[in-house]
């Protein structure tokens, strides 16, 4: 997974992760959520040719917000698959 920033500026972060579908952005925008922005949304238009843009928009660094967000979800996942690895064996 590769992510780009397309924009930048005070209270909005555009972003365009590249290979990923409504499965991660889903995650992450709910996550993002939690981390107090005002606006987060993304939008994919066409499923099997385009890649999906986000837009957070919010007060105070939006790019430290997204990255505690992935942080989060990176967490949540890895326990996800320690607990089924658990009950697996």
């Amino acid at each position: 997974m590769e992510i780009s920033i397309l924009e930048e500026s005070k209270g909005k972060l555009e972003i365009e992760i590249i290979g990923e579908d409504h499965t991660l952005c889903n995650a992450l925008r709910d996550e993002l959520c939690k981390h107090n922005v005002e606006n987060v949304a993304y939008n994919i238009e066409h499923p099997l040719i385009s890649n999906p843009t986000m837009l957070v928009e919010g007060e105070g660094d939006l790019r430290k917000k997204f990255i505690a967000s992935t942080d989060s979800l990176r967490k949540l996942f890895k326990e996800i698959k320690d607990n089924f690895d658990k009950v697996a064996k």
